[in-house]
């Protein structure tokens, strides 16, 4: 956990837009539940132990978690939807933004974001969309 307080409040904040949008993301196609939640999880590591437990015990986004932190993996089903949506965002990204440098930043990102996700084994058994 991290010792300064005005850091450990933005790293909360994130960590709750983050939870915020992995929990859309369950229900909305569109948006990856999985990297939002694992984002979610890092940050409330380093900000708030009540709000990392909170996470876990969600009935919706602690399976997430879990299955992350026990090393069970990602369902293939969620991973294909994560790197769908991460690749059409960051098209849409990369036409709004223009400047080359910056693409260039971001396609290295999502490349390496990418590489994370393909690499992490699948869960077989009781499959969490």
């Amino acid at each position: 956990m991290v010792n300064n307080k005005v850091l450990r409040l933005i790293l909360a904040f994130f960590g709750i837009i983050s939870a915020v949008l992995g929990g859309i993301g369950v229900f909305l196609p569109v948006l990856p539940t999985t990297p939002f939640v694992l984002l979610s999880g890092l940050l409330f590591s380093f900000s708030s132990e009540r709000l990392g437990g909170w996470l876990e015990q969600n009935r919706v986004l602690g399976p997430y978690l879990k299955h992350y932190r026990k090393g069970t993996g990602i369902p293939k089903k969620a991973k294909a939807k994560a790197l769908i949506t991460l690749w059409i965002g960051m098209g849409i990204t990369f036409y709004i933004v223009g400047k080359l440098p910056l693409i260039i930043m971001l396609a290295t990102i999502a490349t390496v974001v990418s590489i994370h996700i393909i690499t992490i084994k699948p869960k077989h058994v009781g499959v969490v969309n």
